[in-house]
């Protein structure tokens, strides 16, 4: 297997980490993005596709997502939340969990564009905005 990031973001205890457990790690998206509340739902084991994860680490997803969006929720950031997992440029298993906040700009392709490949700028997150909302959720998170 030649080298996958997202295995060495593990390994490295990447910064970005906002949280993890047995079979999964929550990372938080980056700031060029500009969409505040992006995370990656990535599975600590490298697994290429669904199939790969077991039943446990398969029943994690859901409450998982309900924790994300809850916070989420309760900032305000998220009327919406998307779930899109691509895994051409990488390939590790991993799902982008991208809000879209009520009476934003951007939805639906569009929104997930600007997220995953950092295209446009519509509603320019400032980086001290970013990280104080990123330490907000690894907190929650560990809750």
């Amino acid at each position: 297997m030649t080298t996958c990031p997202i295995c060495e973001k593990h390994q490295k205890n990447d910064p970005g980490i906002l949280f993890e457990n047995d079979a999964w790690v929550i990372s938080a998206g980056p700031h060029a993005s500009h969409v505040l509340g992006y995370v990656y739902l990535e599975p600590k084991r490298h697994v290429e596709d669904w199939t790969e994860l077991s039943t446990e680490e398969f029943s994690q997803v859901g409450p998982l997502v309900k924790k994300v969006e809850a916070f989420l929720k309760e900032q305000g950031k998220a009327e919406r939340l998307y779930m899109v997992t691509i895994s051409e440029a990488v390939r590790h298993l991993h799902i982008h969990l991208i809000p879209r906040e009520e009476g934003g700009e951007l939805k639906g392709l569009p929104l997930i564009e600007q997220a995953t490949q950092q295209k446009g700028k519509v509603n320019p997150v400032a980086l001290d905005d970013y990280e104080r909302f990123v330490d907000q959720m690894r907190v929650y998170l560990a809750e």
